[in-house]
Parts: C-alpha cells; structure tokens; sequence
C-alpha cells in the first residue's frame, strides 16, 4: 500500500492532529473553551487531507539531528528570510518585548484561581475572533523580582489597553484550564529592566 510519511520537529502538529476536527467543530476551541492557535492552517490542512487519495502518517522526529532535517531547516529559514508568495495571509499579529526571567523555558499556562497579583506581559498574540493570549512574568512585589513563564486570555478591548512591558495589577478567573484576566485593577511602576552589556571592550567603545 502507498503511503504518505511526513516528517516534523513539530510535536504541537503531531499530537493535535486528531483533535483538529473537534477543535473545528468547537469554533476553535478546546473543550475547556480555551482558543486554539493557527486555526487558519489547520483548517487548510484538514480539508485537504481527505483530497490526498492516499494514507499520510505524521511522525515527529528532534529537528536538526540528521543531514535531511538540517536541510530542511537551512531551506524553511531561507523561505521565511526572502518573503514573496510563500506570505501567510491568514497570519495575525502580536507584539513580543522580553521576558525578566531570563531561561529557556517556555509560558505554561496558568493556575487561575481569581488571583489578584502584578503581572508583566512580554507576548501579545491574536487569537480566533480577536482574543488575545498574552505571556506574562509574575512581578512579586515585597522582594521585587519576577518569576515564572505564563499564560492566559483577555478579551480584545482589555487586551488593547495591556501594553507590552507594562506593570499591571489584574484579576484572574477561576478556571486553570482556561486561565482569563477579568479586570485590570491599575497600573503598577516596576524596576526599570537592567541594560544589557557590551558584548567585548570593542562594542562598548564603538557604542561610547
């Protein structure tokens, strides 16, 4: 039997695959009702999977560690460098700014419990019909320092006025499955962030 093998380094694609439909079903939604990302990719992919008239397997495999993924890599970056009619036109824009906690973990969703606490968002993304997720340090106050990677939901008009690098004091839902800001109580001023250093005593001198 012919067979179809796409190989990713995408785990995200791999293991939603068979949720797609229903997150379709669900306007793109878990059955939490949490958003889902790239509902526009993957609503092209599941209508033309039933058109390929052959079996398609998708199988993850850790990117770069093989000639063949190497290349796939050096070509995907090459595609995404020079633009052109390979656009994404159902792409949505956010806004990135950095995170305070400085390690190479990624936002986890967060624990809602109707929480008031000081956040710091750094990641804006539109999701499905204007909802924004926004990535978020948590700022603990008494010993002034951030910690933590976050998750969670707002609405479009909140999320307007939550402004990327900003010190906020908001109210959480009470759904760790889909963790949401209620309310923004008021604005919070945090420690300005340290600036960064020179690489060498040559940047610096060009800098000066």
């Amino acid at each position: 039997m012919t067979c179809v093998v796409i190989v990713t380094d995408s785990y995200y694609v791999v293991e939603n695959l068979p949720r797609a439909h229903q997150w379709k079903k669900q306007k793109w939604r878990n059955r939490h009702g949490e958003p889902k990302f790239n509902d526009d990719l993957w609503n092209r992919l599941l209508k033309l999977k039933p058109k390929i008239r052959v079996r398609v397997d998708f199988i993850w495999e850790k990117g770069k560690k093989s000639e063949i993924t190497r290349l796939v890599d050096k070509a995907a970056k090459s595609a995404a460098k020079r633009g052109g009619l390979d656009v994404d036109i159902g792409y949505r824009p956010g806004g990135v700014s950095r995170s305070m906690v400085k390690d190479k973990s990624v936002a986890v969703r967060f624990d809602a419990n109707g929480q008031i606490v000081v956040i710091r968002p750094y990641v804006k993304k539109v999701m499905h019909k204007g909802e924004l997720r926004i990535s978020f340090n948590i700022f603990d106050e008494a010993a002034s320092v951030y910690h933590g990677k976050f998750f969670a939901f707002v609405e479009k008009n909140l999320g307007a006025e939550t402004h990327l690098g900003n010190g906020y004091r908001v109210r959480f839902n009470t759904d760790s499955n889909y963790p949401q800001i209620l309310e923004s109580i008021e604005r919070v001023d945090l420690p300005n962030p340290p600036r960064r250093r020179a690489k060498n005593r040559q940047e610096w001198r060009l800098q000066s």
